[in-house]
């Protein structure tokens, strides 16, 4: 093992963990440039489809051409435009520099495979890693980094990889011994097929959930530190290892490890509670998934004997992964607004119905719920709570700070729910790939494999629903009995006079009473209130608000 090998190695797995590393970064992204889920979702997106679109097309110009010429210019590339993202203060000038950085690493990727003879011996152990586990350790790199220093950073890690990528290509000659002698086909050895290919395709989309989904998750819903969701994901490529040292035939590892891909996705959409221990066993399923899955499909069930091979396989992997950022991203992001005003709302209905001041906690529910955003709701929850704790004193105190308990658990909740339908998207595509190489699998396999595959999911969602925080009901103001909160003197006849204005003025209006009182507090409720229900509140006159404490 030289240290040319190393360093193309080094650079060439850069150029594969870009994605997963990159994935840290997005929460500060979002907020840093003042863009959206859909547009951290690009600044992955875009990375995966040019190096999908590119990554042959680069393989037949060096093959046809010059080999270290098309490696040197493309690790080149990947290391002035890795600074060139480093230096954007825009999405669009960020999305430009990683189209340029994904032709870059699409150059080097299209050229490694022969450069380290990953053909056969040490040169194919080499690139199995580089190619399978990269990937995997990427989240770790771009939290501590992320944390340490800023987003920029991730970047600016990357632009002497790529220098010493350039270097290695150079230092050697075009094509490394025995690179260009490729193994003799034999009669069982792998053909392509359309099977085992769309397999491929499907559970690195799935398993491109587990990094981009749950790190967003993790660190934009939960307020998880970037260096503790990277923490937290570490579990993934310990577990690929060991997944890849299960032995047993192509296909039935290949099976076996889609299904688990499947299932860890598929339990987390069901997080019992905002706990990073509820993480460990559905990553543990994915990552051996991984490692069986992926080594099991290349190599053995599709060939992986020539740099046209490792370029086919790894053009399936990144049209899975651009796929499924296409449909899962606007999913995500539809459902996390949806999911943040429904927990405006319900945070809302908690201080109506607290044991609070009557004249202050109208006043409070806005304050307390304007500071939840759909890019960080938990940080402007939290943020908002200590804000305003310092009016309580006494028993008012313990039942505030019992109120704020409520309300974070009952985001967390909402921004789980938020994630789930591009969970269930995921790790269904983890499952179809399962399917497409069923037959023939041993029925041994298919028991175990399958018992943890379906068994976890359903282990989840049956301790969601058991343990997971319930939150308040947003009943209908028209028919709803409510219990009048605890307070009595003139002070409990002011507050449910106003409740009951409330709800006889959201009745008439077609809202509930919670969606009514964040459209008195905020403009831009009231317009959004408006434009469903027709009226702006903000204009009804003093009665009301004179009645809410206003």
């Amino acid at each position: 093992m030289t240290a040319r090998a190393v360093a193309l190695a080094v650079a060439a797995g850069l150029a594969l963990a870009d994605a997963s590393i990159v994935t840290l970064a997005l929460p500060d992204i979002l907020r840093d440039l003042d863009t959206t889920i859909e547009g951290v979702a690009a600044v992955i997106g875009l990375y995966t489809l040019v190096i999908a679109v590119a990554l042959l097309p680069l393989e037949r110009l060096a093959s046809r051409s010059s080999v270290r010429g098309v490696g040197a210019g493309g690790f080149a590339l990947l290391a002035l435009a890795s600074g060139a993202c480093a230096l954007a203060n825009s999405l669009p000038v960020l999305l430009v520099a990683r189209g340029a950085q994904a032709l870059g690493g699409a150059a080097g990727l299209a050229t490694a495979f022969e450069l380290l003879g990953g053909a056969r011996g040490r040169g194919r152990g080499l690139w199995v890693w580089t190619a399978v586990f990269a990937t995997a350790v990427g989240p770790a790199i771009g939290g501590a980094l992320t944390q340490a220093f800023s987003w920029r950073a991730i970047f600016v890690f990357q632009v002497p990889i790529g220098a010493a990528g350039v270097a290695a290509v150079l230092a050697g000659p075009g094509r490394a011994p025995g690179a260009v002698t490729v193994p003799e086909l034999s009669e069982d050895a792998p053909r392509f097929a359309w099977r085992p290919a769309a397999a491929l395709g499907l559970v690195s989309a799935s398993l491109s959930a587990v990094l981009f989904l749950l790190v967003l998750l993790l660190v934009a819903g939960w307020n998880v530190s970037p260096l503790g969701a990277a923490g937290a994901v570490t579990i993934i490529p310990v577990a690929a290892l060991a997944g890849a040292r299960i032995g047993g035939g192509g296909q039935t590892r290949a099976v076996a490890g889609c299904g688990l891909v499947g299932g860890g996705v598929l339990a987390l959409a069901w997080l019992p509670t905002a706990s990073l221990w509820w993480t460990v066993i559905p990553q543990l399923l994915a990552g051996v998934g991984m490692g069986l899955a992926l080594t099991a499909l290349g190599g053995q069930l599709l060939p992986e004997r020539t740099p046209r091979d490792a370029a086919r396989l790894l053009t399936l992997r990144y049209a899975g992964i651009a796929a499924i950022l296409t449909i899962a991203a606007p999913v995500a992001a539809h459902e996390l607004d949806a999911a943040t005003l429904t927990a405006r709302e319900q945070g809302v209905a908690l201080v109506l119905d607290a044991s609070l001041p009557p004249l202050d906690k109208v006043k409070l529910a806005p304050a307390l719920l304007k500071g939840v955003q759909s890019d960080q709701p938990r940080i402007g929850l939290r943020r908002a709570i200590a804000a305003q704790r310092g009016r309580f004193q006494g028993s008012d105190l313990v039942t505030y700070d019992k109120l704020g308990r409520r309300a974070d658990d009952t985001l967390v909740t909402a921004v789980g729910k938020a994630f789930r339908s591009s969970f269930l998207i995921a790790g269904a595509a983890g499952f179809l790939g399962a399917l497409l190489l069923f037959a023939g699998v041993r029925l041994a396999v298919l028991a175990t494999a399958g018992a943890l595959a379906i068994g976890v999911p359903l282990a989840y969602a049956g301790l969601h629903r058991a343990i997971a925080p319930k939150p308040p009901a947003i009943l209908d103001p028209c028919s709803a009995h409510r219990a009048a909160p605890n307070a009595g003197g003139l002070g409990g006849l002011l507050q449910r006079q106003a409740l009951a204005l409330l709800d006889q003025t959201a009745c008439r209006l077609g809202s509930s009473r919670e969606e009514l009182v964040l459209a008195l507090a905020d403009e831009a409720d009231a317009k959004r209130f408006q434009r469903e229900h027709g009226v702006n509140p903000r204009t009804l006159g003093g009665v009301l608000q004179t009645l809410l404490g206003g």
